[in-house]
């Protein structure tokens, strides 16, 4: 058998392996079920694609969009390895002439996606097939947990368990330590080795730019385009609106090339632009989070989010998509505090209530006993959005409510199994409590907008990456340390240079006193109580204030000739006008600095 690196230079026709790639092989080649966490643009897919030529039999490969395989296998036979997939964009005579192919074992890697495996055709082909490698590609998908879940993922264990437990390897670039214990779980690998490089892409500064209106946010927008020398960007929206909008004014404001992306236009459209962009032809691209899996692009310079994501993993997946060739790239988010509503509009609505559950089921049981049943026929006759009604249907099959049977020309066997209302409350409770994890998803994602600190050192800690935060630009926090002023300029009336401690017993005129109190909160380095600000400022003894070392605050006490109300009515003035930013219900902390802009303010699949 050939050594690793003369395989590794003989079909892909490199010298050296990236971090974690021999290893994952290694493992691979003994039989070992791996895991694998590398970064977005590390080379995973390398490695399912040089083990399946160093093992026997036919690779599998599942993978969530079609766009991947097909940039996949045109790559691989480029290289002369046969390879196909099997998908949906294909007509029925030519999947069951691809199905013919494989069970003759004519192709070494046959991609995919996860729904095949409802196939009824697909799974009896399967059963003359030798499959000696099993790779399950964006893994953390199998996840409910995960930002990006797919209930059809939760079918691979059962096609595993069909093909005698093959060896397997799945693959992700955003999983957290609970969502790996997960994936192992849930794919039935208690014994797979773990194969985790970290998580640090040091080639990509972060940063954060308070955006509060549209016109903020297109300000920001054109400054970042303005920079863009060469190279490709991303900018990411929440909604298809938004996508569509900005596309536009990329081109007629800006003068910028620009297409949109977002799961509401066609098939042959979303190719289009997926491939023109892919093959270098399209700078600029403005999409929902439909776009990015699976694309690979080296040279993009900047990705840019127009506004907050839902979790810090799809954050980072999809800033990711920048610099994969290792060159310096850009990570920038514009941030609005309205961006949460939007986010918490999806986790409310993107899984199905009790009562659309209910139904769903009586839907479900007006079928006879094994019924024959479209998606589409369940959506009409529930008025439940199709994502909800998958969703719902495997909520259901997961809890034992319903059983499928598999599918066969674009229907569904499904039999419904007796229930009471309380499985079905079960359920909605379950969902509830995933809804309640989102929302503290969205939570740590706020706080990655609002902090102060090192951002990268928050994405690594949130993934369980200790190392090295080490990047030649790290973060728009850690460069304003060193380099910008304690005070933001839109915050002062005057010079920030001249804000100093004042003199002892020097009684402060207003617009000092606004400054004193903006000076006192940045020195905290922290959100802090309005109640605890006025007890600084004042020069409060109470206990706390001295136990937490507030007293050491060189603006303590600068304010004591005013009472603590009129220092309370002068922190609500700033806050008013924007200078201060309430946190929660009563913690304050300075904004962040704002993009370019006139004036202050304003999920697709």
């Amino acid at each position: 058998m050939l050594g690793l690196r003369s395989a590794l230079a003989e079909h892909f026709g490199h010298d050296a392996f990236r971090p974690g790639q021999a290893e994952t092989i290694g493992h691979l080649r003994r039989g070992r079920h791996t895991l694998v966490v590398m970064p977005t643009g590390s080379g995973k897919s390398l490695i399912y694609q040089l083990a399946a030529l160093l093992l026997p039999g036919t690779t599998l490969v599942i993978s969530p969009l079609i766009a991947l395989m097909k940039d996949q296998v045109e790559g691989l036979a480029q290289r002369g390895i046969p390879a196909t997939y099997i998908n949906s964009s294909l007509s029925p005579a030519e999947q069951a002439q691809r199905l013919r192919e494989m069970e003759r074992g004519d192709w070494r890697l046959v991609y995919i996606a996860p729904e095949r495996l409802r196939s009824v055709s697909f799974r009896q082909a399967l059963q003359r097939v030798r499959v000696s490698l099993l790779a399950v590609d964006e893994a953390h998908c199998i996840s409910q947990w995960g930002h990006d879940f797919r209930p059809d993922y939760l079918r691979i264990a059962d096609a595993r368990a069909a093909l005698a437990q093959p060896l397997t390897v799945a693959l992700t670039a955003t999983a957290i330590p609970e969502v790996q214990d997960e994936i192992v779980r849930l794919l039935g690998l208690p014994t797979a080795a773990r194969v985790i490089t970290g998580f640090n892409r040091p080639n990509i500064a972060f940063e954060v730019l308070k955006a509060e209106t549209r016109q903020d946010k297109l300000a920001a927008l054109a400054a970042a385009l303005r920079e863009l020398r060469e190279g490709a960007a991303i900018i990411y929206t929440g909604k298809r609106a938004d996508a569509e909008e900005v596309a536009a004014h990329v081109r007629g404001e800006l003068k910028r090339r620009a297409a949109h992306y977002h799961a509401g236009l066609d098939a042959e459209t979303r190719s289009r632009v997926q491939d023109e962009f892919i093959a270098g032809k399209l700078p600029i691209i403005v999409a929902t989070n439909a776009f990015g899996m699976g694309i690979d692009r080296s040279d993009v310079r900047l990705v840019l989010h127009y506004a907050v994501p839902g979790t810090l993993e799809a954050y980072y997946q999809e800033a990711g998509r920048a610099g994969r060739d290792g060159a310096p790239a850009r990570a920038l988010l514009l941030y609005a505090a309205q961006d949460r509503g939007l986010q918490e509009w999806f986790i409310d609505h993107d899984t199905p209530s009790l009562a659309e559950l209910e139904l769903l089921r009586a839907a479900l049981a007006r079928l006879k006993d094994t019924s024959s049943v479209a998606l589409s026929d369940l959506v009409a006759a529930t008025r439940i959005a199709e994502d909800k009604v998958r969703v719902g249907l495997a909520q259901m099959e997961a809890a034992g409510l319903l059983e499928h049977l598999g599918d066969s020309n674009g229907r569904m066997a499904l039999r419904l199994r007796r229930a009471d209302a309380r499985a079905l409350q079960a359920v909605a409770t379950a969902t509830e409590h995933w809804r309640e994890h989102r929302r503290q998803q969205l939570d740590k994602m706020i706080a990655y907008a609002e902090a102060r600190r090192c951002r990268r050192r928050m994405l690594l800690d949130h993934f369980g990456d200790k190392g090295p935060a080490d990047a030649p630009s790290c973060c728009d926090n850690c460069a304003r340390r060193g380099k910008r002023p304690l005070l933001p300029i839109a915050a002062a009336s005057a010079p920030p240079a001249a804000v100093h401690a004042p003199r002892p017993g020097h009684r402060a005129t207003k617009a000092e006193a606004r400054l004193i109190a903006l000076a006192c909160i940045r020195a905290i380095e922290w959100s802090v109580d309005v109640a605890r600000v006025v007890q600084v400022l004042h020069g409060s003894r109470a206990q706390d204030v001295i136990a937490y070392r507030y007293h050491e605050n060189p603006y303590y006490g600068q304010l004591s000739h005013l009472t603590p109300g009129i220092i309370g009515r002068l922190l609500s003035e700033l806050v008013a006008e924007g200078y201060l930013e309430v946190k929660g219900s009563r913690a304050l902390s300075l904004p962040l600095p704002h993009s370019q802009g006139s004036g202050r303010a304003g999920r697709d699949k």
